[in-house]
């Protein structure tokens, strides 16, 4: 996935800009970060209380009590920690539940086009692992800056307030430690952003790889991806120890710097003691007060680091969120009206996935409801980017598919989606049982009505015979059942949504021969009664039609009912003259060119 760079603060702002839904939460937070770094920074006060007024009076009274105030400090300073804990928790998992679904869900409303042009596991990367990272950085990251910018400017006004001089001295050095970080932030962020882009291309080569286990190993390439997997590692490995690198040459020196004020704090204290300007309590909190001065430099580097790769996760977060939406619902569309009696019209229809060289060319097509229409033609020709039009898996670029006379464009995707119903060439089935994946099409659905539609695809028996019967779960994309049972689910599940339109893209394609014969009966119980638009290689399928439509170069050149465009000596003619050849498969390409040129490019028969 490309987009346009943007600026780091861009991002960095609308990272922050997520919390805003949690200002309330948020606010509490920072008022109990407020409270709690407050007590934090109390006890080194005591020294001077003690050191300078209790032990030269000799008043242990005064002095119980201010040990007694201080375990109240104590006290009072870890429950503000734990209430504030429990709080950024609650918000920060709230926070990544609904970053993750707003991305699923922007996901969800993405085109064929969108997915086709990206990586499986590249997006699963980005709405997991990249989300988490975010949630590190908004919330305890968050605070863990906010607490230790409190501490420093806290402990920065007490050492002025203490002794100036003395404190203008110990802090110089902390300013020369954050022009450092700024620094070094600036040189390490490309490479956290790389190392970011290399794991989403680890993750995505792996869940290929993964899902296409069955080749890999069919063709001995196991070595292979293995050293594929090794180089991509590789190429992370050397980013990562890259980012590594960078902090270990700048914070060695920022701690130096650091650590220096140390002598500072304690020889200026001294000499200042000795001129009568300090005192030795002062002192003594002055140090106290080293460890939230100094301490907080290794923190910063931690949440330094932490920031640059929520930086780099946020960049690949808003790449999605910001993804054009090419196929989005009209303002005001309204269902589609029922009861859809399922004509389809394409009127003038051009689509291209490139403008400037159309799939499909001024197509132009009347589908009156309930009938069969074979859709024919060489690979490449737009058959199947016909079918995907009518349910708005893409857009034409000029003009309109209508459904019983209603611009497509114009109904509410949800409606146009359920009485319009695709089988795709590749049946998908889920890592579930056999019963939800049947029930998929309609959650509601009783256990009777699922076996009704798996009777009537032929498939009620073999699911019977199954280890567990309805309650078998098929595997990982239907991996343990045959072609021809993984189709014959897909009829059942489609049959239980009762469209009233299918679009059926070479339904038989990933059968054996022995199954063909039960899933085109399922086939045809399934399409009676419907519109149906199926795109075939099988002769059988293309004779049982009412009407046979065949594409030549994006273009109708063929449109009538078969027993007649047999007759015309025609593309369909030369088709079915091949298919016989073929043992009553289609060609995938046109056996004559010259018969097909000289058919007209719209011959349309009277019905």
């Amino acid at each position: 996935m490309k987009a346009a760079p943007s600026s780091s603060p861009g991002v960095t702002r609308r990272l922050y800009g997520l919390l805003v839904p949690y200002r309330r939460t948020v606010a509490l937070g920072l008022a109990l970060l407020v409270g709690s770094v407050a007590a934090e920074l109390y006890p080194p006060l005591v020294w001077i209380k003690v050191v300078d007024q209790g032990l030269p009076a000799r008043d242990f009274t005064y002095i119980a009590w201010q040990l007694a105030l201080l375990v109240g400090v104590f006290g009072l300073q870890q429950l503000l920690s734990a209430w504030r804990g429990l709080l950024l928790e609650r918000a920060g998992q709230q926070l990544t539940l609904d970053l993750r679904l707003a991305v699923y869900r922007k996901l969800q409303g993405q085109s064929a086009a969108y997915f086709e042009a990206q990586r499986t596991g590249d997006l699963i990367a980005r709405v997991t692992g990249d989300v988490d990272g975010l949630q590190d950085v908004l919330v305890r990251g968050t605070d863990a800056v906010l607490a230790n910018a409190l501490r420093l400017i806290g402990v920065a006004a007490i050492f002025i307030a203490l002794q100036p001089l003395l404190g203008v001295l110990v802090i110089l050095p902390m300013l020369a430690v954050g022009l450092m970080l700024s620094r070094y932030a600036k040189t390490v962020r490309p490479a956290y952003r790389a190392a970011r882009t290399r794991l989403g291309d680890l993750s995505a080569l792996i869940t290929d790889r993964l899902a296409g286990i069955r080749v890999v190993q069919g063709f001995a390439r196991e070595g292979a991806e293995l050293r594929r997997v090794e180089a991509l590692g590789r190429e992370l490995y050397d980013v990562q120890v890259r980012a590594v690198a960078l902090r270990n040459r700048a914070f060695p020196l920022a701690r130096f710097v650091a650590n220096f004020g140390n002598v500072i704090m304690l020889g200026g204290g001294v000499l200042f003691i000795l001129a009568g300007h300090f005192t030795l309590g002062g002192l003594l909190a002055y140090r106290g007060y080293g460890r939230y001065f100094y301490g907080p430099i290794d923190d910063l580097v931690n949440i330094g680091d932490l920031l640059q790769r929520a930086e780099a996760s946020g960049r690949r977060v808003f790449e999605v969120l910001d993804a054009p939406v090419s196929v989005t619902e009209r303002p005001g569309a309204q269902p589609l009206p029922k009861p859809v009696g399922g004509e389809v019209r394409f009127e003038a229809v051009t689509f291209g996935y490139d403008p400037a060289r159309p799939v499909l060319e001024d197509v132009t097509l009347t589908i009156p409801a309930g009938e069969r229409v074979a859709i024919l033609g060489e690979s490449g020709a737009g058959k199947s980017t016909l079918l995907s039009l009518v349910t708005r898996g893409y857009d034409p670029l000029s003009g309109r598919v209508l459904i019983d006379g209603v611009d497509v464009r114009d109904v509410t995707l949800e409606s146009l989606r359920t009485c319009a119903i695709t089988m795709p060439q590749d049946t998908f089935l889920f890592h579930d049982t056999v019963l939800e994946n049947v029930r998929y099409a309609r959650p509601e659905a009783t256990s009777e009505e699922v076996e009704d539609a798996l009777r009537a695809a032929h498939a009620l028996d073999f699911v019977r015979a199954l280890p567990q019967g309805l309650k078998t779960v098929v595997g990982e994309r239907g991996v343990r059942l045959s072609g021809g049972q993984r189709q014959r689910l897909a009829i059942a599940r489609t049959l239980l949504a009762r469209p009233a339109v299918l679009l059926l893209d070479e339904p038989t394609s990933a059968v054996d021969a022995e199954s063909e014969a039960l899933v085109v009966a399922a086939l045809d119980d399934l399409m009676r009664g419907r519109t149906a638009l199926i795109v075939t290689h099988r002769l059988s399928l293309a004779r049982g039609a009412d009407r046979v439509i065949v594409i030549e170069g994006g273009r109708v050149v063929e449109d009538g009912p078969p027993a007649i465009l047999r007759t015309r000596n025609g593309a369909y003619a030369a088709l079915e003259r091949a298919a016989q050849q073929l043992d009553g498969t289609l060609p995938d390409a046109s056996p004559d060119r010259t018969t097909l040129s000289a058919v007209s490019a719209r011959e349309s028969l009277p019905r």
